[in-house]
């Protein structure tokens, strides 16, 4: 359904002739002679949009404008008039007009305007409904989504919680495989025991088997008193192994033993315990690729992935993105103790659109940083990180010319490519064979560059000199 809008003019003939066009172009439009009755009008009907003439006899744009914004109403409102100004202008969108149109225009600049009002208040909706969402029905364990991706995640939480089998989450970085884990665990009956983490990773190889088994007063140089392993301290718990695709291949015997026969000892001990837990792995790649390459045992990927759950990335569920973003602000408002600080729609845009590669993980340090670096209450694109505002991870720079009127293209060029170059060199320190391979250029157009940029443009700066 088209928008709908009031068109308020004293002229007759425009007045007419624009309503007339609007509802050729699809809208649905009404055209008032005085902002009186186009109050009325307000009155009995929502209206997304009202045109309006600058001056009238009864009333002028202005203080319209002002009766409109005092009633609360979720009205964009565009002012247009022939005698423009830029003071008139800038009162005008200082009191809360979208736009502000000079006469004469011609009805396709006018539907142009329109469409970005259309899709301002697409935005906006959207990121309000966002307050209704975050801990109702779209939170789930400390999980966030109303996509149906993540709803069928919410129903394989449930029903692998009812079972003991092993079980397996296959994700990228980031998409919250922990979170999903201990969803799990608490939905278990396994709950009233521990839930122990386990980051494979993260733990040096030659320390890996004391880590998860234990091990006994001087077992090996430095260990001065017994240590109880991971599997001992996860008794009538849960197990979780995070990226046991890093668990050393050496390893990955002993570990199957434990699976298999649910006992294990401690690294220079002589007692068997039992291994009485719950064992949840989590893999960021594909383990049978693994198997073939000869770096994890077959024998225990089927023990672990007897129970299999794949976790989207942030890419293939884009409808959660603004619902993560409006949980991490209000967090970050309770933590911090700061103001509630919320989106604005281009910021919501802009976030809908970046590919997320760190996913869940990427989008919360994203609002981490919006939140501390943002003035207001509002967050503004210029408030995102860099690899946000840009979209396009292929391009190097943004373009920000929200508040330019006029370039030099010649000037802006020139100083661009010096920039750039001075990078090259600062990244080649000074060889400028290999910053000329940086930059994809032959040697010799290189050095004609820097012989330009040192007659045409200013001195470099003393910090960064272009070496000869």
């Amino acid at each position: 359904m088209g928008l709908r809008m009031l068109v308020v003019d004293d002229e007759k003939i425009s007045r007419v002739t624009r309503t007339r066009q609007l509802i050729e172009s699809g809208y649905e439009a009404e055209g008032h002679e005085t902002p009186f009755t186009a109050l009325a009008a307000m009155d009995k009907a929502s209206w997304d949009v009202v045109i309006t003439d600058l001056r009238m006899p009864t009333m002028d744009g202005i203080q319209f404008l002002r009766e409109i914004k005092s009633r609360g109403q979720d009205t964009t409102v565009i002012v247009i008039s022939a005698y423009g100004t830029v003071r008139n202008a800038v009162e005008a969108m200082q009191l809360g007009a979208a736009d502000f149109l000079p006469k004469p225009f011609d009805i396709e600049e006018l539907k142009m305007r329109l469409k970005r009002v259309e899709e301002e208040r697409r935005l906006r909706r959207e990121v309000a409904a966002l307050r209704e969402f975050v801990g109702s029905s779209a939170s789930y364990s400390g999980l966030i989504g109303n996509s149906p991706q993540m709803r069928r995640v919410f129903e394989l939480i449930d029903q692998f919680a009812l079972s003991p089998s092993n079980v397996l989450i296959i994700g990228e970085t980031g998409t919250g495989k922990e979170l999903v884990a201990r969803a799990i665990h608490n939905k278990s009956t396994f709950s009233k025991g521990p839930f122990v983490a386990v980051a494979c990773a993260a733990i040096p190889r030659e320390l890996a088997e004391s880590e998860l088994f234990g091990h006994e007063p001087g077992s090996f140089t430095g260990a001065s008193k017994l240590r109880r392993g991971r599997l001992e301290l996860a008794t009538g718990g849960t197990l979780f192994l995070d990226d046991v695709d890093d668990l050393p291949l050496e390893l990955q015997g002993k570990f199957l033993r434990v699976l298999q026969e649910r006992q294990f000892e401690r690294v220079g001990g002589e007692r068997t315990l039992t291994a009485d837990m719950r064992l949840i792995s989590a893999t960021k790649v594909d383990l049978e690729k693994l198997v073939k390459s000869n770096r994890f045992r077959e024998d225990l990927s089927f023990r672990l992935k007897v129970l299999v759950m794949r976790l989207p990335p942030l890419r293939e569920r884009r409808e959660d993105i603004l619902l993560l973003a409006r949980h991490f602000l209000e967090t970050l408002a309770k933590e911090r103790g700061g103001m509630a600080k919320v989106l604005s729609p281009m910021a919501a845009e802009r976030l809908k659109l970046h590919t997320w590669p760190g996913n869940v993980r990427e989008l919360r340090h994203a609002m981490e940083y919006a939140f501390s670096v943002s003035k207001g209450d509002r967050i503004e694109p210029g408030d995102l990180p860099i690899n946000v505002i840009g979209l396009d991870t292929n391009c190097p720079f943004v373009l920000n010319l929200g508040a330019v009127e006029k370039i030099d293209l010649r000037s802006i060029s020139e100083k661009f490519e010096g920039e750039i170059i001075r990078w090259a060199l600062e990244r080649a320190k000074g060889n400028q064979g290999k910053a000329a391979e940086l930059l994809g250029l032959p040697r010799t157009t290189l050095l004609s560059k820097l012989d330009s940029i040192k007659t045409s443009m200013v001195a470099p700066k003393k910090s960064q000199p272009i070496p000869s």
